[in-house]
């Protein structure tokens, strides 16, 4: 009798040795056994996991989609794509240029599909190679003025906008942190009103000069806009925030109404601007 009960001791001790250890899982739910110094068993827990698991034949539902609203500051710079076509007149590629600054706002009606719209200030400046030896450019605007070989330093013409723009995004990659990721694009157009604009010329012999004529230029104009964006989400290094100006799209803007007064002169400007914009 004493071998039996030595036996039946030193089995539940080892049985007590291997699931203190480990545990047994029962379903859903695990068995451990806490022992004190002596090796002597205090108490034994029964846990169920917190959430509990789904069973085999169950499968947890996806959290519903819940539309939310999103805005963003951003600005962008832009080249204008020269065209020496016979419809525009020369603007040097690399030097005429495009500035964005504004507010984007999106309403988020899914997980990969968005509408939006945007408030910006806009600047162009066209730099001119010989528009004011164009007999209608020099006419209208320059007033008939007369050069002497080399005169002329500088021609541009330059617009200060108000834009207002709307668009519809698709993601490729849908956000996972609510807007804050994701690859996307983005089909639109905007519209702009030219609160200032005008031709300058700058020459040697009688400095810096403007040129308005509002008859000449069209205040109001329209364009179509094509962006391919990603955003990445904010990394952070113990407080510090790291990735919140990682937001960026390339665009291209086509204008297809005319910047010039047909009318006045014969030719416009080139109409495709491509650059970056940063949120």
């Amino acid at each position: 009798m004493k071998k039996l009960m030595t036996i039946v001791l030193c089995t539940t001790c080892i049985s007590v040795n291997i699931i203190a250890q480990s545990g047994v899982r029962i379903g859903n739910y695990e068995l451990f056994l806490k022992k004190v110094e002596n090796n002597s068993i205090e108490q034994i827990v029964l846990s169920e996991p917190c959430p509990p698991c789904p069973s085999e034949n169950e499968t947890r539902p996806k959290p519903k989609f819940t539309p939310y609203q999103q805005s963003d500051f951003f600005y962008g710079v832009g080249l204008i794509v020269p065209d020496n076509g016979d419809d525009y007149y020369t603007a040097l590629g690399g030097k005429s240029i495009n500035i964005d600054a504004g507010w984007m706002r999106r309403y988020h009606f899914s997980r990969r599909f968005a509408l939006g719209g945007t408030l910006h200030y806009s600047y162009y400046n066209y730099k001119f190679r010989d528009a004011a030896s164009e007999p209608f450019f020099n006419n209208v605007v320059l007033k008939n003025n007369t050069f002497v070989n080399d005169d002329i330093r500088k021609q541009t013409y330059r617009s200060h906008n108000i834009a207002a723009g709307a668009f519809t995004r698709f993601y490729f990659i849908p956000p996972v942190n609510r807007g804050k990721d994701g690859l996307y694009i983005d089909l639109g157009a905007q519209g702009d009103f030219a609160f200032s604009r005008f031709a300058m010329l700058k020459t040697h012999s009688e400095g810096k000069k403007k040129h308005y004529e509002d008859y000449a230029f069209n205040p109001f104009n329209a364009s179509a806009v094509a962006r391919i964006g990603w955003k990445q989400p904010r990394r952070s290094v113990g407080k510090v925030y790291f990735g919140g100006g990682n937001s960026r799209a390339l665009f291209v803007r086509y204008r297809f109404t005319d910047a010039f007064n047909t009318r006045s002169l014969p030719m416009d400007l080139p109409p495709i601007t491509i650059g970056v914009q940063f949120f």
